[in-house]
Order: structure tokens, then C-alpha cells, then sequence
């Protein structure tokens, strides 16, 4: 069977996956050990929301910069919601928190005709802000038992609360894109705006939710991020953003919008799951891990062009 270069997209991400898992698993017993394995579900928890989130963005032909900032912000909220005996109104504020940074950047790009790199570099640095301001620098810890167990350490079938936020989110966000007139437009606003709007399609209002929808899911991954590690910093989310694009990327969804699905990006986020953990366990260090990760989406950008370039002449 010939395979074109559009198989080599499609399954060329599968195929990764299942080499560099078989390559880790020969050169480290630790890697092979089952429960490593099941563990690497609970650690891509925060970044597979991130990049599901961001595949809606990426789609309406977006970038979004600040969701490090922003669940990095929601989180110190949150946290300080709770030392403060705040109890379970800690959840819908840290919720809230989130989706005003998230309504803000559409509002940015909406209404004052500012692109989405600008507008969320702007909230990255105002969110990261109000966070030190919030922390004066220093880690801010509460107690909260039920916190923890509810998103991060309970644990159900085997596997811990954080994963399963991981697939309530992913099953919904792909219900959305997949079933949903939400999903629908959001493609077509990333394939052209400007025949979308001819169409009538309400692009304005679709971008603003889009950008808010990811500031709510931010308030989740902060939440899940401090009932983790039970306690909140300032830069307690920061760099998410880029694996999350990354993640994106690597799993098929288009810079230039309009192409990808939930699926993909949830193995992009296997991917680099993967090789996070399994570097790390070979003791490779960060920067040489930005390196590999950041030399796979180029791979990937590059193998896409050329599948691309296949089609075009089809």
C-alpha cells in the first residue's frame, strides 16, 4: 500500500507516540513501571485542558499568551479564597477570575481592533501582576482537605481526580467542536472570517466566547494546579501557555485556523506528556527538553506544509 503524504500526517503522530513510548520503555525500567504509566495520565491533566481550550482559539484563527498568567492568577485567588474560610465560593470565583481575563482578551481584540498576539501578551502581563501583587512574592497555602480530594487528589477507578477533570473537559470540549453550531462557526471563522460574517455568522460574539470560555477553563487548571501541590505562587502556571500551543500543534491543528479536532490535540498532549516524563526520568535537563520539544512542532509544522502542498495539487 503507497502512503501518500497525507496518510504521513495522519498517522504519522500515532506512530511517533508509539516509537518514543518504546524507546523509553528499553532504555528505562523506571519508565516501563505500570504505575509511571498510569501516572502520566494524572501529570498531563492541566496541560491537556490548556490545549484543548487553546485548540478553540488556534481554530478561530487566534493565539491566546496569557493562559500561564491567567490560571497562575486564578489559582492565587482561589487559594487565598480559601485560607480565608471563603469554602466552596472559592470555586466559582476562581472560575470567575479566569473567564474576566478571558472576556477581556476578546473584548481586546473585538472592540479595539487589537490582534490576539497583543491583546494576550497584555493580559499575560496584567494577570501576572495582579498575582504578585496578591502574593507579594510569596506562596500563599490554605487547608482544605475537600478542596484537594475534589480536584486533584481523590481518587476514582484507579486513576486520581485530575484526570478525570481531564476527560469531562476533553469529552465536552470535543461534543462542542464536533456536535455544536458552536464548533461549526468556530471552523468557519478560522477558515475565513470574512465569508463567515458574509454569511452572518456572528464572528464578534463567537471570538469573545472563545477567548472567555478559555479564561473559565484557566480557572480550572489553577484549581487543579493548587489542589496538586496545596498551595499557590505567582508564577505557579507559567510557560503552560507554550505547551499548550505546543500540544496543539504537534496533535494537527492549523496556526492559520480552521483545521483540527480535540482528538489530535489530546494525543499531541500524550506526546508531550510522554516525553516530559520520560526525559525527566533519564535525567535530561529543562532547557535540552524545550529543545527536543520545541525542534517536534517545527517537525511537525514542516510535515504539515508538505501534506498540505500534496492536497493543493490534488
Amino acid at each position: 500500500m503507497t502512503v501518500s503524504r497525507a496518510n504521513l500526517a495522519d498517522y504519522g503522530l500515532v506512530l511517533a507516540i508509539i516509537l518514543i513510548i518504546g524507546g523509553l520503555m528499553v532504555l528505562s525500567p523506571a519508565f516501563r513501571d505500570p504505575e509511571n504509566l498510569i501516572g502520566i495520565g494524572r501529570q498531563v491533566a492541566i496541560l491537556g485542558i490548556a490545549a484543548g481550550a487553546m485548540t478553540f482559539v488556534i481554530l478561530s484563527g487566534e493565539i491566546d499568551l496569557s493562559v500561564g498568567a491567567v490560571a497562575s492568577a486564578a489559582a492565587v485567588v482561589t487559594a487565598i479564597a480559601l485560607s480565608q474560610g471563603w469554602g466552596v465560593l472559592a470555586i466559582p470565583v476562581g472560575l470567575l477570575v479566569g473567564g474576566l481575563f478571558g472576556l477581556l482578551n476578546g473584548l481586546l481584540i473585538v472592540h479595539v481592533a487589537v490582534p490576539s498576539f497583543i491583546a494576550t501578551l497584555v493580559s499575560f502581563f496584567i494577570a501576572q501582576g495582579v498575582a504578585l501583587t496578591l502574593t507579594g512574592g510569596q506562596t500563599i497555602l490554605f487547608d482544605a482537605d475537600w478542596f484537594r480530594t475534589l480536584f486533584a487528589t481523590g481518587v476514582l477507578l484507579g486513576n486520581r481526580a485530575a484526570f478525570w477533570w481531564l476527560v469531562v473537559v476533553a469529552l465536552v470540549l470535543w461534543w462542542l467542536l464536533a456536535r455544536t453550531r458552536f464548533g461549526s462557526n468556530t471552523y468557519a471563522l478560522g477558515g475565513d472570517a470574512e465569508s463567515a460574517s458574509m454569511l452572518g455568522l456572528p464572528v464578534n460574539r463567537l471570538r469573545i466566547a472563545i477567548f472567555t470560555m478559555t479564561g473559565a477553563l484557566m480557572g480550572l487548571v489553577g484549581m487543579i494546579l493548587i489542589a496538586r501541590i496545596g498551595n499557590a505562587r505567582a508564577d505557579g502556571a507559567i510557560g503552560l501557555e507554550f505547551d499548550a500551543i505546543a500540544a496543539a500543534v504537534i496533535g494537527g491543528t492549523r496556526l492559520g485556523g480552521g483545521y483540527g479536532s480535540i482528538p489530535r490535540t489530546m494525543l499531541g498532549v500524550l506526546l508531550i506528556g510522554v516525553l516530559n516524563n520520560g526525559l525527566a526520568i533519564l535525567n535530561v535537563d529543562f532547557n535540552t527538553q524545550q529543545v527536543i520539544k520545541g525542534a517536534l512542532v517545527v517537525a511537525v509544522v514542516l510535515i504539515d506544509r508538505w501534506a498540505r502542498g500534496e492536497e493543493a495539487r490534488a
